[in-house]
């Protein structure tokens, strides 16, 4: 039996592999207690039998199991589909993973629509961040993980709503074992991009302002500014008002025309930094000349979300050395640049909820075949809670 043939093995080759793997064991075992009376003939069916076994067994986990994914063709429509053999293969430094949750958000949502500029154009698959268990491991020159491990992990390119998935190793990190995956999965891609952002604004002391305090990266800001003992103020809305307080933050309503000013008096002059979401340039005004404004996103029409966010991009990437200076944080493309940062960050998230030093949101569970009604609720979900996928494959 080649490779090549095992991996191409259908469910019911699988199960006829595994079957005669079966078989050889008994076979190999009765001859075993009656060695001493085989004929040379038995000997050499036995040591056929005993190599086949062990040729079978080194080669069982090549066998790609079955994986389902969400596709979007076209933009607009979602469908479950297998995924293709060759794209479950583990080679050097990959995981085969079975995902076992993963969350949906906003970015979801406008990528299905065809409004999120990462993903330009139709079929690809959702999804950014994931929990999982490790089902197979190759070749790696220093590996921290293990076959049967819980991990989670974000993706530099969405693709994790899916039941399996092939990735590299270097974008896994362990989650505690005492952990809520279904907690856990309400974390990743929301709370690294809130650290990340942080990190950004390099803001040793003082105060700051988080743009949306109550909502999916806002209130993870919140907690994780706060524990960095800065001073955080926030501006949310009605709705949101309620989770952003929650954690600290001192709420301005948005929707007041005169809010940044009264924020100004209230800092004597202005933040140290601002983590924003919308794009606005006015917040300048209420930046420290010395301070930063992370732009996380960029807020566009219904349609025109693409231009928008490069606009924004362009315009932010300009200022890069203003007065306030403006960054900008993409969480996919910084875990593609900077592997051991995430890692890292992404780790000290997962302790801190295992701690209890961090407080997630609600999971609103959806199961994997109800995916079009967790995209569509996405944006009317509850301020405080998260909607995750519940895989059932």
């Amino acid at each position: 039996m080649r490779a090549s043939a095992c991996t191409q093995l259908n469910p019911s080759g699988r199960k006829r592999t595994a079957s005669a793997a079966l078989s050889s064991v008994v076979r190999l075992l009765s001859w075993n207690e009656n060695a001493s009376t085989a004929s040379s003939q038995e000997v050499r069916d036995m040591s056929f039998i005993s190599g086949s076994l062990i040729y079978m067994i080194s080669h069982i986990s090549d066998v790609a199991p079955e994986s389902w994914v969400m596709r979007v063709a076209p933009f607009g429509t979602v469908r479950e589909e297998a995924t293709r053999k060759d794209a479950l293969r583990v080679s050097r430094g990959r995981a085969l993973v079975r995902i076992t949750h993963a969350s949906v958000g906003v970015t979801d949502a406008l990528a299905v629509r065809g409004d999120y500029l990462m993903q330009p154009v139709p079929r690809f698959v959702p999804g950014y961040d994931f929990i999982g268990i490790i089902e197979h491991l190759g070749a790696a020159d220093h590996s921290r993980l293990s076959v049967g491990q819980r991990v989670a992990g974000i993706l530099p390119r969405m693709g994790a709503h899916a039941t399996r998935i092939s990735v590299a190793q270097s974008l896994l990190v362990p989650v505690p074992d005492s952990l809520d995956p279904v907690i856990a999965a309400t974390a990743p891609l929301d709370a690294v991009t809130a650290q990340f952002a942080l990190d950004a604004l390099d803001a040793k002391s003082g105060s700051v302002l988080v743009q949306g305090a109550g909502g999916a990266v806002g209130a993870w800001a919140v907690q994780l500014a706060a524990a960095r003992n800065l001073t955080v103020f926030g501006t949310a809305s009605t709705r949101t008002r309620a989770v952003a307080e929650s954690f600290g933050a001192r709420v301005l309503d948005y929707r007041n025309p005169e809010w940044i000013d009264a924020l100004r008096k209230m800092t004597n002059g202005g933040v140290a930094g601002v983590i924003d979401h919308t794009g606005r340039r006015d917040l300048q005004r209420v930046v420290m000349p010395e301070g930063r404004i992370v732009r996380i996103a960029f807020e566009g029409k219904q349609g025109h979300q693409r231009r928008a966010t490069a606009a924004g991009f362009a315009a932010a990437t300009l200022r890069r050395y203003a007065h306030p200076a403006e960054r900008i944080c993409s969480t996919p493309m910084l875990v593609m640049l900077h592997r051991f940062a995430y890692r890292a960050a992404l780790g000290d998230i997962l302790d801190r909820l295992d701690s209890g030093t961090l407080t997630p949101p609600q999971p609103r569970s959806y199961r994997f075949t109800d995916y079009r009604k967790a995209v569509a609720d996405v944006t009317s979900t509850p301020p405080g809670e998260k909607s995750v996928l519940v895989m059932g494959h």
